[in-house]
């Protein structure tokens, strides 16, 4: 399960995650899951439909961003909800940008069978970290949204 991956921490007004990875790949899915899991229980919703997804930036810092933002806006305007996420990141050296792309899976949000838990709204950049932990050999992303 998904969620011993991700860690939400204590934070006054907004919401705090800290995620682990066993590589980059796996702690931006991750932290995609642990974004959709704010507003609705991921454990209800169902892999129905598949949508593309592209993110890029010229620093992993600036991908996750552009990555979570693009998630966030498909959940608030397009009412598109996801359980799971199959990515790649790659570095586009004649752009000298990271791209990640991939899909996620999912269904539209149907209030009748997805309790919104709390809207969000916006990703912020204020203290989003990117760590390799060498103890562990994990990625440890950190970011905080508003609620």
């Amino acid at each position: 399960m998904f969620l011993e991956n991700v860690e939400y921490l204590d934070h006054m007004t907004d919401a705090y995650l800290r995620i682990r990875g066993q590589t980059m790949k796996e702690a931006f899915e991750y932290s995609a899951m642990g974004l959709v899991n704010i507003m609705y229980d991921i454990e209800n919703i169902e892999k129905n439909q598949r949508i593309p997804i592209l993110a890029e930036g010229e620093e992993l810092e600036n991908l996750l961003f552009d990555w979570l933002d693009k998630i966030l806006l498909m959940m608030l305007i397009d009412k598109m909800i996801f359980s799971k996420f199959n990515i790649e990141i790659t570095f586009d050296r004649s752009s000298a940008k990271y791209v990640l792309t991939g899909y996620g899976e999912g269904e539209l949000a149907d209030l009748n069978k997805h309790e919104l838990k709390v809207e969000i709204k916006g990703i912020t950049y204020h203290e989003m970290k990117i760590l390799d932990d060498e103890n562990t050999n994990e990625t440890i992303i950190e970011y905080i949204v508003d609620l």
